[in-house]
């Protein structure tokens, strides 16, 4: 198996039934790849329609609610994949996507993940890519902008990129530990992850040929409590564990974002 893409679902019926939609109509076969749902602990609606699918999909169900990090691991342990995919149910991927991403790693030795180019359904672009400031904060590069331009439109090594879609070699994702269990239920497992592989000697790769719709805050308004509130935690977290790395960093400016979207490959 060359691909299992693995997308953790919680409430949020038409997210998912959407987002498989444009999954089965917009990704090549010309490779095999397998797709992972991790139930985790929905409505009875949407638990119910999951269970429509059969052998279409590999299901795994929870009967409590995990989190984003945990699922996401949870799949991956159950997945086959030479390259694992963390795919969010409030995406909508578009023609091409995946072979991009599969391209990306095929091609690029140095590279141990890549992510998509993401955009608001509107149309306008949310991330190329990201930075992390020297104070732990992010930057969705190009955030508002117009995805054409030439500046967000070549394959480029970045900080990190959206676990929205972010394609990991399976190799390395288990020799580090998965997502790192301190940032459950979400936030900042993303930026962790990449910041381990960057570490080891790999690249993350930002690529502009996977286009993806991310319908931002979905997956995270279908958790309880207002899951946001982690954002903040868990960015006290990561600047405790990569504090000796962020100093190496800019600061948080606007003046210093065109110089940090692009991470030097031995940086």
């Amino acid at each position: 198996m060359l691909v299992s893409i693995i997308i953790p679902v919680h409430n949020q019926l038409e997210h998912i039934q959407s987002c498989l939609e444009a999954l089965w109509r917009n990704t090549s076969r010309t490779f095999p790849w397998e797709l992972t749902l991790v139930d985790d602990n929905s409505d009875r609606e949407t638990a119910t329609w999951l269970q429509t699918l059969g052998s279409a999909v590999r299901l795994i169900s929870n009967s409590t609610n995990l989190g984003f990090v945990h699922a996401c691991n949870q799949g991956a342990a159950a997945s086959r994949g030479k390259y694992l995919l963390f795919l969010n149910s409030d995406t909508r991927p578009l023609p091409g996507w995946l072979t991009a991403l599969v391209a990306a790693l095929e091609e690029n030795s140095r590279a141990g993940a890549a992510g998509a180019k993401l955009l608001y359904p509107d149309g306008r672009l949310q991330e190329a890519g990201s930075i992390i400031w020297r104070d732990g904060s992010g930057w969705n590069y190009g955030r508002g902008d117009d995805p054409a331009l030439p500046k967000y439109n070549y394959p480029r090594p970045v900080d990190y990129c959206s676990g929205a879609c972010l394609m990991v070699r399976a190799d390395l994702f288990r020799s580090l530990g998965g997502f790192d269990p301190r940032y459950a239920p979400m936030y900042y497992e993303d930026a962790d992850l990449c910041f381990g592989l960057r570490q080891a000697g790999w690249a993350v790769l930002y690529v502009p040929g996977a286009a993806v719709i991310h319908y931002d805050g979905g997956t995270a308004a279908a958790g309880s409590g207002g899951w946001r509130r982690y954002m903040a935690v868990n960015r006290e977290k990561f600047v405790a564990k990569w504090k000796d790395v962020l100093r190496y960093h800019y600061p948080p400016s606007p003046e210093n974002v065109e110089q940090a979207c692009c991470r030097p490959l031995d940086a």
